[in-house]
């Protein structure tokens, strides 16, 4: 069996062109992004932390909370 580079001196050219993006586009774009990681953080927040339940679904460790 042989390997050959992934370069193996094909000239492979991607049909997909990446297309240029408006300023519009990536404004509307990062804000969007800003709201998934807000919303992500309310909801780590809300979720109380629980010990960990291993195969035979017995609580395993403890919780402790540090919060300073």
């Amino acid at each position: 069996m042989t390997v050959n580079p992934v370069n193996s001196g094909s000239n492979y050219v991607s049909q997909v062109q990446p297309q240029p993006q408006s300023q519009v586009d990536r404004v509307a774009e990062q804000e969007n992004e800003k709201k998934n990681d807000e919303a992500k953080k309310a909801a780590a927040v809300s979720v109380p932390v629980q010990p960990t339940v291993n195969t035979n679904g017995q609580k395993v460790g403890a919780v402790i909370n540090v919060k300073a």
